[in-house]
């Protein structure tokens, strides 16, 4: 054989070596992908059993509970639209300012085309009606001659793209003005929208302080407030644990960066007082396991560090609730959220909003409460959370 030969069989077996490897490459991240989409969805389906179980059970206690839940979920609804409403009404008027501007600037367009279209017959009038013919007899050198038809066709031309243009303008701002029309009818359908649902909701509010007096008045006693409240913990530990064997085999981005790396450093979930800390006495026995901020209901809550999101919905006593796996055992929660943004299964970016503050699950005033969790077991946010 040749050492061109060898060379040929050579390269051509370098080259389904190379082949070979893309193949499995290719191959092994589709069955990465299908993979994770499996591990999503496993958690996705127990999260709903879990869920299922706990709105079962619920339904065979407290009905002023039950209540509240119901009033609360309909405000968050009502809420969400409202501020959907906000959004797209702030939209239009900037689209409706933006072709007002259009309009004035096609309308002054038009009025100088048509100045310059009035000047230019004018000016053709003047020349009479057989205007190249009488131009040729007047003329009796040939390059003059020529130099008139040119200018003639040049005023021809120039005089019919300007008839041209001044039509497209005329047809452009016909089409602006329809626009115009179109969004500020728009505007106030979605004007009327948003002040319905303020009536409503200001109806859901009047029944949630009624509804939420009635739960006050039924737990005067500090024996039933605490029983209340340990029923209310028993059941986010039941979550917790759950979530934790749910998440336990999601895997994670190969640039992940760990939890703990971040300790002292984790930004905070929104800016506010620290209403009740980390171990402050709750009622009875009962210790405080996270912080209570103040918030402003609609605050953003953003999340501390990424993670995967494995519970997004309502939990008595917690309201709307978030929990974030951050894996390694690390779990941060956010209660008494106003309105939900992201769902189970979701992977979230650090300082990414996951929620708006409110004040779901029972509270007089919106807060967030927020927990850390190391295998389930609380740890204090102060230890985490670097300088506000």
């Amino acid at each position: 054989m040749t050492s061109a030969a060898a060379k040929k069989d050579w390269l051509s077996l370098l080259c389904s070596l190379l082949i070979c490897s893309l193949l499995l490459g290719l191959s092994s991240t589709v069955v990465a992908g299908e993979k994770q989409e499996q591990q999503l969805d496993n958690l996705k389906r127990s999260i709903s059993n879990l869920e299922k179980k706990l709105e079962d059970r619920g339904k065979e206690r407290n009905s002023l509970q039950s209540e509240l839940k119901k009033v609360e979920l309909e405000a968050s609804k009502i809420n969400s639209n409202v501020r959907r409403l906000r959004n797209k009404i702030n939209m239009l008027e900037a689209q409706l300012k933006k072709l007002s501007s259009q309009e004035r600037d096609l309308q002054l367009g038009i009025r100088g085309q048509s100045t310059a279209i009035v000047e230019q017959i004018a000016a053709a009038y003047k020349l009479g009606n057989q205007e190249p013919i009488k131009l040729l007899l007047n003329q009796e050198d040939p390059q003059q001659i020529a130099r008139v038809f040119r200018y003639y066709d040049y005023f021809l031309q120039a005089r019919t793209e300007k008839i041209q243009r001044y039509k497209q303008d005329v047809d452009k701002l016909a089409a602006v003005i329809a626009d115009i029309e179109s969004q500020k009818w728009r505007l106030t359908q979605s004007r009327a929208e948003l002040e319905s649902d303020k009536t409503k909701l200001a109806r859901q509010v009047k029944k949630r302080k009624k509804t939420l007096d009635n739960v006050k008045v039924s737990l005067r006693t500090d024996k039933k407030k605490l029983s209340k409240l340990q029923k209310e913990r028993g059941k986010l530990e039941e979550l917790l644990a759950a979530v934790k064997q749910a998440a336990a085999d999601l895997s994670l981005p190969s640039n992940y960066e760990s939890f703990v790396s971040r300790k002292s450093k984790l930004k905070w979930p929104l800016k506010g007082r620290v209403a009740h800390s980390f171990g402050n006495r709750r009622s009875g026995e009962l210790l405080w396991e996270g912080w209570l901020i103040s918030a402003k209901a609609g605050d953003a809550v953003k999340a501390v560090h990424h993670g995967r999101v494995v519970f997004s919905n309502y939990l008595r006593g917690f309201g709307l609730l978030v929990i974030v796996d951050h894996s390694d055992g690390y779990m941060t929660l956010y209660a008494h959220n106003q309105e939900l943004l992201k769902d189970t299964g979701d992977w979230v970016q650090s300082n990414e909003i996951l929620s708006r503050a409110g004040d779901t699950g029972g509270l007089s005033k919106p807060a967030l409460y927020f927990e850390i969790r190391k295998d389930g077991n609380p740890a204090d946010p102060k230890s985490w959370l670097g300088k506000r």
